[in-house]
């Protein structure tokens, strides 16, 4: 990369190693939109040739011409094509590529390239869960004991205040555990 990479990133990975964070981050876009994403995939640092791991996917940016040739490192994506990268060129960044989508899904039709945070740390501490994710999950995640005890400590990790929200759905949804 020609540089360092940042403290709090390398805890991250003495720590984790990437993995799967499924938590939602508010993405300022153009023109005053913003959307909820979930850079979900977190990359893992080993020396390999495999998906998803930083040096893989650090050559695998390289193949575009326009992608800087020092100092920015894919860290994760979404579920499509957009990621996530460290970017040490003017500071200390954690920015995001945002793929454009169709028109027909009315969200945004433009690839952009939008600052997240100014650090890893500040990075994590933005991580929330939106109104569609909390929803989502709790119309289809697998209703048992230790599936419902692990689903509430995840969805109190962002606090309670979905409790009242989602209080009647959840409750039709899991009679044997009401909230």
């Amino acid at each position: 990369m020609g540089c360092s990479l940042p403290e709090d990133y390398i805890q991250f990975l003495k720590t984790c190693n990437g993995g799967y964070l499924e938590y939602d981050i508010l993405v300022e876009l153009e023109d005053d939109a913003s959307e909820y994403l979930s850079f979900c995939g977190l990359y893992k640092a080993r020396n390999s040739r495999e998906w998803e791991c930083n040096p893989f996917e650090l050559q695998q940016e390289r193949k575009n011409d326009d992608f800087p040739r020092k100092k920015v490192l894919p860290i994760g994506r979404d579920g499509g094509s957009s990621r996530l990268f460290i970017d040490l060129r003017d500071g200390y960044k954690v920015v995001a590529f945002v793929q454009g989508l169709p028109e027909w899904t009315g969200l945004r039709k433009n690839d952009a390239l939008v600052v997240l945070a100014d650090s890893f740390d500040e990075y994590l501490e933005k991580l929330t869960l939106c109104d569609e994710t909390i929803e989502d999950h709790i119309e289809n995640f697998d209703v048992n004991e230790e599936s419902v005890q692990a689903t509430i400590e995840w969805l109190d990790s962002i606090g309670t205040a979905w409790r009242k929200k989602y209080q009647s759905k959840w409750n039709e949804r899991v009679p044997f555990h009401q909230i």
